[in-house]
């Protein structure tokens, strides 16, 4: 099942969006006012088989790039990053 959520409303009600994904194994879509862009949040059964078949998906440089993006997002100055090319 699928719902769309205004994004207010999935900022409120995070935890209880998260455990009707998680457990409820609904598919959730959050929408932002003025757009027409959605993001989805869903769960992946057996996260640990997908993401090692992601491992080695990305060049060293890519890779690279995304650790310093990742690591200036964590200090709150995501503003900075124009994009990871």
């Amino acid at each position: 099942m699928s719902m769309v959520i205004p994004a207010t409303e999935a900022r409120n009600n995070f935890f209880d969006i998260l455990n009707r994904v998680l457990y409820g194994e609904e598919v959730v879509l959050i929408s932002k006012a003025g757009t027409d862009t959605l993001a989805k949040i869903e769960s992946v059964p057996d996260s640990v088989k997908v993401l090692s078949r992601l491992f080695g998906s990305l060049s060293n440089k890519d890779a690279a790039t995304m650790k310093t993006a990742v690591k200036i997002m964590r200090k709150g100055s995501w503003r900075k990053i124009s994009s990871l090319d």
